[in-house]
């Protein structure tokens, strides 16, 4: 077991969770997705549209369970096409942000055998002396197809050019390369060859 702190980064559909899931599962670590929080705040938002940030109570459990204002949620409800828009505008507040990084930051402090996260700024702002940064990239038409397959046809290349250009260009914590990345373009490689690569560099911290 090695208790370290990953982070892997980039744009949408190109395999940050499958290859967190993987490399926590060889690690014997923890794995979280921190889109999963913006879907959440987002699902709330829409459900208590009137609420003020500022009052959110956010936790993330040991368990990798996630405690929004003691509200419950399905992760089923987090994947529609709605979400994916609120979520994707929500990400632009620095206050949402903020509020993310406080719970994620508590909980890699609470945990004893290292964490794997992946989001769009991990690396660059909410860890960025995490022991090994990851950059994962794919040609935006592969990562469409991913997508459209994930989401079961609701999410479109239209879609992901949009949020990619949100992710790119909004004014706080714009989706970057993070200084010393390890950046591994997988268009044309499975993930167990992606996976191979990191556990190679690894080896050599």
């Amino acid at each position: 077991m090695m208790n370290l702190l990953i982070t892997i980064d980039g744009p949408s559909g190109v395999g940050k969770t499958t290859l967190g899931t993987l490399l926590a599962e060889d690690l014997e670590s923890n794995f979280f997705s921190s889109g999963k929080i913006y879907r959440i705040i987002a699902s709330y938002i829409s459900d208590f549209p009137s609420s003020l940030i500022e009052n959110y109570s956010l936790v993330i459990n040991n368990d990798l369970s996630i405690n929004l204002n003691d509200q419950p949620y399905v992760d089923s409800h987090l994947y529609t096409k709605e979400i994916n828009s609120k979520s994707s505008e929500i990400a632009k507040s620095k206050k949402v942000r903020k509020l993310v990084s406080i719970a994620l930051t508590t909980l890699s402090k609470n945990l004893d055998n290292g964490l794997i996260v992946e989001g769009r700024d991990m690396g660059s702002v909410v860890f960025p002396d995490a022991d090994l940064k990851i950059y994962l990239d794919a040609d935006i038409e592969v990562r469409a197809k991913r997508r459209l397959k994930q989401s079961n046809e609701s999410e479109t290349l239209q879609d992901i050019k949009t949020r990619d250009q949100n992710d790119l260009n909004r004014e706080e914590s714009p989706l970057t390369i993070p200084d010393n990345a390890l950046y591994i373009d997988n268009t044309s490689i499975d993930m167990d060859e992606v996976l191979k690569i990191v556990k190679e560099n690894l080896e050599l911290q």
